[in-house]
């Protein structure tokens, strides 16, 4: 039912193209230590992060597909401190609450084994509980909830 694919450089435009659709609905997240600009073109700014991951061997992209048909994304990275983290997630509204983003989750957690970060938006609260149910159910409850950058994030800690 599900498969997760790494995205070479020559489909990079797949995850771009995710990533509007990922950053519009952050928008309504927005707040005071986030901001999310549109161009006169009607597309978001893209961070200048995401070229990276077909730059840099501690960064994977990849798609998630429910059916052969596109359903969302991931971007897994070894970030500064050592520890696995969920940079980026989406899943399409289409693919919710049939265990897509529950499947890529734990996909990753099981690739990447070790110490991992997942933070989420403050006002997030959808991603909070999904990442909290997630996290809870694949560590067996041992994982920390810490607020970090100056409380403008939640993040999840634990391993894999």
């Amino acid at each position: 039912m599900f498969d997760l694919i790494e995205v070479k450089e020559k489909d990079k435009n797949v995850i771009y193209n995710l990533m509007q659709l990922y950053t519009y609905e952050l928008s309504f997240f927005e707040d005071e230590t986030t901001t999310f600009k549109m161009l006169d073109s009607g597309l978001y700014v893209m961070s200048k992060y995401v070229e990276r991951y077909w730059q840099e061997e501690n960064r994977h992209p990849y798609i998630l597909k429910c059916n052969n048909e596109l359903a969302g994304f991931v971007l897994q990275r070894f970030n500064e401190e050592n520890m696995n983290e969920v940079a980026e997630f989406f899943v399409l509204n289409k693919y919710r609450r049939i265990g897509a983003g529950t499947f890529m989750a734990n996909k990753m957690f099981e690739v990447y084994k070790g110490k991992w970060e997942v933070c989420t938006l403050l006002k997030n609260e959808r991603a909070q509980k999904f990442w909290r149910n997630t996290i809870k159910n694949f560590t067996n409850n041992n994982f920390e909830e810490k607020y970090i950058r100056n409380n403008s994030r939640l993040a999840f800690y634990f391993e894999s």
